[in-house]
């Protein structure tokens, strides 16, 4: 490690992403939901077009991708109605059992099997009475984002989010994940449901987007591009992507005049720094009021890990 992390690496990492790339296929995302949420807000009493946000929440956000990164989207609708439903005890119990049993069928061989005739009203009785929740949201959104791409994309519907692959229509090596959540549009915050406890959980990005915007107004091009950077080390030497609030909190916490014009010698006084810093005294990006270590997007994904798995990175090369 220490031979390969030189003026030269640093420079070229610097200069690996093609934004050009990911800003026109972001672009593409965006419309393509924006599509599917028209014609779901033409059928559907319960979503309205000015009631929903969508934003990317990963690396994405500062265009910081590296080999490893996917495209992640938080879609948030705002419905109190549908927030409610969703935490229904009842609700909770028949999508668990329902859960269960296509698990089951699936260990199960194939067997032709005479079903039971149902009627057309006896369906339709049935989904009306039925209440609408986030999980139907998710489903009508997956069904109507499936209209407007090509039949090699496939999208699959996992408990929270939606993911989509399509070499045809975004190219090789994309993945997208969308979180479907509810919005509280008066404290502008993210409410993402958790199936298994049926809860829904608050997530606040605004201090966190105000945050990164302020540092790269004083910082420049360089702050964006050291994230791009230590996401790429980090990914190079464990094949994986750091969790960001970590990154983009440690960044953030240096003093800006350690950005300076030239990307080698800013990576040189941000990791000397890094290293000799008290990171109990750093504050998290997404609240002020909070050390990194007392922030909750970063103890749930077990951070800690990444900050020692870092500083290692650093240590093995004496800058």
């Amino acid at each position: 490690m220490k031979r390969d992390l030189n003026k030269d690496l640093i420079e070229g990492l610097q200069e690996s992403t093609n934004v050009e790339n990911i800003e026109n296929l972001n672009a593409m995302v965006k419309e393509l939901v924006s599509e599917a949420m028209q014609t779901l807000s033409d059928k559907s009493s319960f979503i309205q077009m000015s009631k929903w946000i969508f934003v990317p929440v990963n690396e994405l956000y500062l265009s910081a991708l590296c080999s490893k990164s996917e495209y992640t989207y938080f879609l948030g609708v705002s419905n109190t109605e549908i927030e409610l439903n969703s935490l229904n005890k009842k609700h909770y119990f028949q999508n668990f059992w329902k859960r269960i049993v296509r698990a089951w069928k699936a260990t199960r061989k194939k067997k032709k099997k005479k079903k039971k005739e149902v009627s057309e009203e006896e369906l339709v009785a049935k989904r009306l009475s039925a209440k609408y929740t986030i999980d139907d949201l998710k489903s009508d959104i997956i069904f109507h984002l499936s209209n407007f791409v090509t039949p090699t994309t496939i999208i699959y519907d996992f408990d929270n989010h939606i993911s989509i692959i399509g070499k045809e229509d975004f190219g090789s090596n994309v993945k997208i994940n969308i979180y479907v959540c509810m919005f509280d549009e008066k404290n502008r915050v993210f409410k993402l449901y958790n199936g298994r406890k049926n809860k829904f959980y608050d997530i606040d990005f605004t201090q966190r987007f105000s945050n990164l915007a302020n540092k790269m107004e004083s910082c420049g091009k360089s702050f964006q591009n050291l994230v791009k950077i230590y996401n790429s080390l980090y990914c190079r030497a464990y094949n994986k992507v750091p969790n960001q609030i970590l990154i983009e909190s440690l960044l953030f916490n240096c003093p800006d005049n350690l950005f300076v014009n030239d990307i080698y010698q800013t990576f040189l006084n941000v990791s000397n720094y890094i290293r000799l810093v008290d990171v109990t005294s750093l504050r998290s990006i997404c609240d002020n009021t909070k050390t990194i270590f007392k922030e909750k997007l970063v103890l749930d994904s077990n951070a800690q890990v990444d900050f020692s798995r870092l500083l290692r990175i650093l240590d093995n090369y004496k800058v």
